[in-house]
């Protein structure tokens, strides 16, 4: 039974949320909900390599939300281009209360912030790209 909705809504609606651009879509019908979402597009367009003959890009790591709740930065905030010396805590996630650090797990560069201060965020959610 779940097989047959699989085959019948979700893939034509996951495929038209491909081919339509959109950034985020829930259908719910009775019981059944199923929600797709997109990464920003900045997120997009910096996995794309480029294509023409360039040194390729170094890598990078995402750093991903390990639980739900709210994102909050800590002060001074950590922005694009800065520089890690070393495992440094970049935020947190506070779930109930609880205070949930987000590490950048070594050094490297931030190349990517995909969170704003106060967000809700999704378990697995990317929150920063670590440029190694």
């Amino acid at each position: 039974m779940f097989e047959d909705t699989i085959a019948e809504r979700v893939r034509p609606l996951a495929q038209a949320f491909t081919d339509g651009g959109l950034t985020r879509l829930t259908v719910r019908e009775g019981e059944f909900e199923v929600e797709f979402r997109r990464a920003p597009a900045t997120a997009a367009a910096a996995a794309v390599a480029p294509a023409n003959d360039v040194a390729p890009a170094r890598p990078m790591d995402a750093i991903l939300a390990d639980v739900v709740g709210v994102v909050r930065f800590l002060r001074p905030p950590i922005t694009e281009g800065m520089a890690l010396d070393a495992d440094r805590e970049l935020a947190f996630v506070e779930t109930l209360g609880i205070r949930n650090a987000v590490r950048s797990r070594g050094p490297g560069r931030v190349a990517m912030i995909y969170v704003t201060d106060g967000q809700p965020v999704e378990y697995g959610q990317p929150l920063f790209a670590i440029e190694r």
